[in-house]
């Protein structure tokens, strides 16, 4: 190769880094499937290695304005993988891991955000995570999960106060995602299982323990006798 043939290939690549190196993050959220994965934004800034995300949101759960950059070992290996953190006082830390390859989904996840909306008629306010790790393949079906979250109840639920949360593990189970919480007591249990697609199926169950001035006021809250207590059960999308 000729020292001009030499130039111009250096000339090349210097090119092609310059242009990555300034792609826009807009641009680059479509096409690494994190807008497919539900992510959204009130306005992305930046390039795809230092970009932000202005008042982003993960389906229904706002996620405030967070750093987000491509991983470029990822990109080598042909998968896309969104990094993203939050370092708010008002908000808390969130950090984590959007893949909006097969199988998508978010990993490494640390940190609290809140619940818009809620689950349904269980008036979860905010939602923490430790370690976790959920993946779903193309057809929606859960591939892994791990870790554990933990959701906060704001509103009392019959004069009991579940502010300081239920909390358990993820795991994958017939093909949905699932976290199978308890408060400390261990007399209210929630078990949550959602798709890829977000929708879920929620189960609070309260064990009333023959108090039947309880069992009355979670019966006008819609709760129903069950095994386990009383049961109230919502279904939704995040």
């Amino acid at each position: 190769m000729s020292v001009g043939q030499r130039w111009g290939v250096a000339v090349l690549l210097l090119a092609l880094v310059l242009i990555v190196a300034t792609f826009p993050m807009r641009l680059a959220l479509a096409w690494s499937g994190a807008t497919d994965a539900g992510v959204t934004a009130r306005e992305v800034r930046g390039s795809v290695w230092a970009g932000e995300l202005v008042d982003a949101r993960l389906g229904a759960l706002p996620l405030g304005t967070v750093q987000a950059s491509l991983s470029p070992l990822a990109l080598l290996g042909g998968d896309t993988e969104l990094v993203f953190s939050r370092a708010d006082q008002r908000l808390g830390a969130l950090a984590g891991r959007l893949h909006g390859s097969n199988p998508r989904g978010v990993s490494d996840v640390n940190g609290t955000t809140t619940m818009s909306g809620g689950l349904g008629m269980i008036p979860v306010d905010t939602i923490r995570f430790e370690g976790a790790t959920l993946r779903f393949d193309a057809r929606g079906r859960c591939t892994s999960a791990s870790g554990r979250i933990q959701l906060a109840v704001s509103a009392p639920i019959a004069g009991l106060d579940l502010s300081r949360g239920l909390a358990g593990p993820l795991s994958c189970a017939n093909g949905r995602a699932q976290a199978a919480l308890a408060s400390q007591s261990g007399m209210e249990r929630l078990t949550l299982s959602f798709d890829g697609s977000g929708a879920y199926r929620a189960r609070l169950a309260i064990n009333v323990d023959r108090d039947p001035a309880m069992a009355a006021a979670l019966a006008t809250l819609g709760f129903k006798a069950g095994s386990g207590g009383f049961v109230l059960a919502t279904t939704g999308r995040f």
